[in-house]
């Protein structure tokens, strides 16, 4: 296993161990979420995408998120509705279902097992992830819910998004055939170096283990869905579309990566059940990462 996921499982370690000593609290894990979100990821995918050149296929990996996260959402309606969820625990479990854990799992994980390329493909793929979790997942919560948010707030959280802002101008810079200023990259490299470790401390500080036991069953069919029906949408979807090599791998293991730590946010602004959400998410993430040593000799059967 590469030195680098070795330090992403040794940090989320530390985290899970902070988090159970109460060392550190769920306003320090916030201020780091945001800086990650704000700062370091923009950063990220600024020096990782501008020495990459973008495939004439570059268009398929946004639809390869829709291809998967649709029928997701559908299969866990259907499943939600058999089991005569409540409301809140029905739209909780839609929301975590059909989120995808990008910022603080698939991006640094994808990262240190393909290389500047595969995140560029990771990137690609939650553009249209993104655009589906702030508009149909976070409508979804918004219908489910108890508390009144307006379409308003959603459409201003999506389009000033810094990670949002950074793809656009990357992009914009790429299709033109121009790059970042040498002085740019220099001083954005320290930023993008903190992404991947501060990722995985915050994913051990959002792990709740109390919250596992008290909806258990649930949370377990929830991370089947999301993880399993993931790669099997995943392996499907890149069938259809044609994709090879990286972005064949890519489109599959994001796919199943764990449930997104954004979905306990919407989960509690919008008066779902915050408990299995955050269930759902810890117990995947704890799966994603007993994955993740595995990565590195799974990754070249993915790209046959």
């Amino acid at each position: 296993m590469p030195a680098s996921l070795q330090v992403f499982i040794a940090i989320f370690i530390l985290g899970a161990f902070l988090r159970s000593w109460a060392m550190q609290t769920k306003r320090h894990t916030e201020r780091l979420s945001a800086f990650v979100f704000s700062v370091s990821l923009p950063a990220t995918i600024l020096v990782s995408l501008d020495p990459v050149p973008l495939a004439s296929t570059a268009w398929k990996l946004p639809l390869a998120a829709c291809f998967i996260t649709l029928p997701m959402v559908v299969c866990s309606w259907f499943m939600a509705y058999l089991l005569q969820l409540p409301r809140e625990t029905k739209g909780g479990f839609l929301l975590a279902t059909g989120s995808i854990n990008s910022v603080f799992f698939a991006f640094p994980v994808i990262l240190a097992t393909f290389g500047d390329e595969g995140l560029t493909y990771a990137v690609l793929f939650d553009l249209g992830q993104t655009t589906l979790t702030i508009t149909l997942l976070y409508g979804l919560a918004v219908w489910f819910g108890t508390r009144s948010v307006t379409a308003t707030s959603a459409a201003i959280r999506f389009l000033s998004s810094p990670p949002l802002w950074a793809l656009a101008c990357i992009l914009t810079l790429k299709l033109s055939g121009s790059h970042l200023p040498p002085l740019l990259i220099t001083l954005l490299t320290p930023l993008h170096l903190t992404t991947t470790p501060l990722a995985s401390l915050i994913l051990g500080l959002t792990i709740s283990f109390s919250s596992i036991r008290q909806t258990a069953p649930f949370a377990t069919l929830g991370v089947v869905i999301r993880m399993g029906g993931g790669l099997i949408l995943g392996w499907a979807t890149v069938g259809w579309l044609g994709l090879t090599g990286i972005e064949r791998a890519v489109v599959m293991l994001v796919a199943a990566m764990p449930s997104a730590v954004s979905s306990v946010i919407f989960a509690a602004e919008t008066g779902l059940d915050e408990e299995l959400v955050a269930s759902i998410v810890a117990l995947s993430i704890c799966l994603g990462l007993v994955m993740v040593p595995w990565l590195p000799d799974l990754a070249p059967l993915l790209t046959e």
